[in-house]
């Protein structure tokens, strides 16, 4: 199996599955797009691939000497920049969500920006939903390098089982995986977040032993939005849709991915867009409406911010200038 981290398919499905949270939103913001109203499904994806390349690369690291507490200050260096700048994007709406109160609005506009969970309007990251999967990324990526790392195979396919059996639990009892942005469904969301990053790990450990699975780049990348408009099309609303989209649809589509050795420039763009857009889709899509725009001009606002953001940081770095003589 070739190495993850330099197969691009693997970080354009990340994208992909982006675009599918931002059909979600887009449709709970203003309608129009129920043919993603399964986009939430995106999130455990993610998870799952946050698994499988830790446990191929970081691991490796670690190995070599880079310490877990290192490893964790560097990736939420990584992660907060994009995410405050959607915060601060989505501040005036959370001043409207804190019904105007300072002594509401401060403590949790400090929280959240900070990646950290405070309940506010039924929400636990009212400045930015979102940022609620890059909180529990963070928490799942710390529980990885502090301690799943060391637990052997068959322990964690013990847990595995566990994690199936308590997200049968959740999804049953909430009727659904859409759970963890608020304050109301958090417990339910750990097994969800659990399953999908440990079978990631589980994923990344057995490695060469797991073949391929032989489907042609185009349908690799389509699977995972053409399932869930499938599923929405053909009413496939139970929570067991759920459960085998994450146990099956997710870790075939991502061994499917190893097989893209070769990317094109939408590959590229899908990776390159993938975090930004996630960012700052939301709190754009909720200003935008607010102002009185709909879905079009939002999603056109979304694609030109995402746009300047990818170019900003991946514009080339100034030469230095000739040291004088």
């Amino acid at each position: 199996m070739a190495d993850p981290a330099r197969l691009e398919g693997l970080d354009a499905l990340r994208g992909i599955a982006a675009l599918c949270v931002v059909g979600l939103h887009t449709n709970a913001v203003f309608g129009g797009f129920p043919w993603l109203s399964k986009g939430y499904l995106g999130v455990d994806f993610f998870l799952m691939l946050s698994g499988f390349l830790m446990t191929r690369v970081t691991e490796l690291r670690l190995a070599a000497g880079l310490t877990p507490s290192r490893f964790m200050v560097a990736r939420y260096k990584r992660f907060w920049p994009m995410m405050a700048l959607g915060s601060l994007i989505g501040a005036p709406y959370m001043w409207v969500r804190a019904d105007a109160d300072l002594a509401t609005f401060l403590p949790a506009l400090a929280a959240n920006l900070l990646l950290l969970p405070w309940p506010l309007a039924n929400l636990l990251f009212a400045l930015n939903i979102p940022a609620w999967t890059i909180f529990a990324e963070l928490v799942a990526n710390a529980s990885h390098v502090f301690a799943l790392r060391r637990v052997g195979t068959r322990w964690l396919l013990v847990i595995l089982a566990v994690l199936v059996m308590l997200t049968i639990w959740a999804a049953s009892s909430f009727g659904s995986l859409d759970v963890g942005a608020r304050p109301g469904n958090w417990v339910p969301a750990v097994p969800r977040v659990f399953l999908a990053y440990v079978l990631g790990i589980v994923l990344g450990r057995a490695g060469d032993r797991l073949p391929t699975v032989p489907l042609p780049a185009v349908l690799t990348l389509a699977a995972l939005p053409g399932t869930l408009i499938a599923s929405v099309a053909l009413g496939l609303k139970h929570w067991t849709f759920d459960l085998a989209f994450v146990l099956v649809l997710c870790p075939l589509v991502l061994l499917a991915a190893l097989r893209i050795v070769r990317p094109n420039r939408l590959i590229r763009l899908s990776a390159a867009i993938s975090f930004p857009i996630f960012a700052v889709h939301l709190p754009i899509l909720e200003a935008m409406r607010e102002l009185g725009f709909g879905n079009g001009p939002a999603l056109l606002v979304v694609a030109a911010v995402t746009a300047i953001i990818v170019w900003w940081t991946n514009r080339p770095s100034p030469r230095m200038a000739p040291a004088p003589n």
